[in-house]
């Protein structure tokens, strides 16, 4: 292992699922329960929280904001759509956040795949030309980070005399996802943290690999991580029951309404996690590498289509495979994120720590091998994410 992986949990948008498969009833995201559950990831050991953005959720920036006066430590990264707002108002607006609650914001640049939800928010650009505006979008949020005065002249913006009266107090990480030929030049020019969807370690690898490269025609390093759910439990059989019980809230019917949905977005990222499933209810489809499921791909696309499924050791370990192909940001979550961010935070983290600072012995940190019930079959499928 290189690294000491670093871990991101998720903070509920419109309301958190009591459990996979289709919740009727999924707890509110009251300003109470998203306290709780910033406040779970905090005493646990995450670095951070994602704030994810789409056309159905409440505003990640005032969620952000709301959450960040509940805790002390915990940074949030807020994802919001380049080009929605300008970006010069949003340095504006990192500035103050950054001032507000001791430079712990970082944020998730998101040009977007979904063509539906693009036209509900208003714009109809095509996906080569958002990438453009993308671009200038962080050429332009750089230079005003970095204080001082500049001009700019784009396609997308014109920018007189821009800059901050000073640079940020701490300019924030920027995790940016997307695997498609435009979105891989971008990331690799601008990103810090390049973002993929859940796929297995050999495939994560190939990303790895090619962006590297184009960073380095940049004169740049870029960091990786993975957005992908987990499903840990003291042993293996319990962590495999929670798909049984996942498959059977699941109709035929519903799969295959849902399989017709994610077939239309345009992300390469999705066409690639999307191949790790067959499609329909096949128990043994599901299990693409060991301790991998792609059940939740089923009914659910992007960060939501797999999951690292195993007793905390075999999650553990299948995690030092990523790290080992050059994946050191996990962005993880479960059903719900209150009670699994105990279960990961106390099953799962402590095994990065130093044995004797953990108080776990030697064999315990290295993990078992994934037994009968974690085995799957080798990966399949290419491609990236948005």
């Amino acid at each position: 292992m290189t690294d000491r992986p670093r871990f991101h949990w998720f903070l509920p948008m419109h309301g958190d699922a009591r459990y996979y498969g289709g919740d009727p009833a999924p707890r509110p995201a009251t300003p109470d329960y998203l306290r709780d559950v910033a406040r779970a990831a905090e005493v646990n050991g995450f670095e951070s929280l994602l704030l994810a953005t789409g056309h159905g959720t409440r505003d990640t920036w005032l969620v952000g904001a709301a959450a960040a006066a509940a805790t002390e430590t915990i940074r949030f990264i807020v994802a919001f759509r380049a080009g929605y707002t300008l970006p010069t108002l949003t340095a504006q607006m990192v500035d103050t956040f950054q001032q507000l609650f001791a430079d712990r914001l970082d944020v998730n640049i998101v040009t977007g795949s979904d063509g539906p939800e693009q036209q509900a928010y208003g714009d109809d650009i095509a996906k080569d030309e958002r990438y453009r505006r993308t671009a200038e979008f962080l050429s332009i949020l750089d230079s005003e980070l970095a204080g001082g005065r500049f001009d700019f002249a784009g396609d997308h913006y014109r920018v007189r005399g821009g800059g901050r009266p000073r640079p940020v107090s701490r300019r924030p990480t920027i995790f940016f996802g997307g695997l498609s030929e435009e979105a891989a030049e971008v990331g690799a020019a601008y990103a810090d943290v390049q973002l993929m969807y859940g796929e297995t370690p050999p495939m994560a690898a190939e990303h790895v690999e090619r962006i590297s490269k184009l960073a380095a025609r940049h004169g740049r390093e870029v960091e990786f991580g993975i957005r992908i759910q987990v499903i840990t439990r003291d042993t293996a059989d319990e962590a495999w029951a929670e798909t049984d019980r996942i498959l059977a809230r699941l109709t035929p019917e519903v799969v295959a309404r849902r399989q017709r949905e994610l077939a239309t977005r345009q992300s390469v990222g999705q066409r690639r996690v999307q191949s790790l499933n067959p499609g329909v209810i096949d128990r043994d489809a599901l299990r693409p590498y060991p301790t991998i499921w792609s059940g939740l791909g089923l009914v659910g696309g992007g960060g939501g289509s797999t999951a690292l499924v195993g007793s905390h050791a075999e999650v553990a370990e299948r995690i030092r495979e990523y790290v080992d192909v050059g994946i050191s940001h996990f962005i993880v979550s479960g059903a719900p994120l209150l009670e699994e961010a105990y279960r990961f935070g106390e099953g799962v983290i402590p095994r990065f720590a130093d044995a004797a600072d953990a108080g776990i012995a030697d064999d315990d940190v290295t993990g078992a091998t994934a037994g009968p019930a974690g085995d799957g079959g080798p990966a399949t499928g290419a491609g990236g994410r948005r």
